[in-house]
């Protein structure tokens, strides 16, 4: 995934790349954990689905093979939350460094796919590439 983990990978980016800026995309813990609590995976191809954004047609079977749809084994709240936990603990601070050069360009990433691109790339000034 490729975002610096700890403070001295983050330096390391800084000194070694030259960075228009780093893309937080920002959404609530509330809504991640309900994201990850409906994923499901096909018991017998291994396709994903969500219940939210990618459901199948019938929400106990794979659209592709007819396998049964499971949740996987970490995918409970206990599990999500210490998760959510250790992701802010280890990446504020890479966040805080990087907003000292003045490179975060926070996002609001619970909006629709295009309006999200569409923002980083206004404010990026970038344009979308012809269609």
């Amino acid at each position: 995934d490729g975002f610096p983990r700890n403070q001295p990978q983050a330096r390391f980016f800084l000194e070694s790349y030259d960075l228009d800026a780093v893309i937080l995309l920002e959404v609530p813990d509330s809504l991640v954990e309900r994201r990850i609590l409906s994923r499901r995976l096909c018991s017998r191809c291994g396709l994903d689905y969500n219940l939210i954004s990618h459901r199948p047609a019938d929400l106990d079977v794979c659209d592709v093979c007819g396998g049964r749809l499971v949740a996987r084994a970490d995918d409970t709240p206990d599990a999500v939350r210490p998760r959510l936990r250790d992701y802010h603990a280890k990446t504020k601070p890479v966040l805080d460094l990087f907003r000292t050069k003045e490179k975060i360009l926070a996002v609001d990433a619970t909006r629709p796919v295009d309006d999200v691109q569409g923002e980083i790339r206004t404010r990026l000034g970038v344009r979308r590439p012809p269609a």
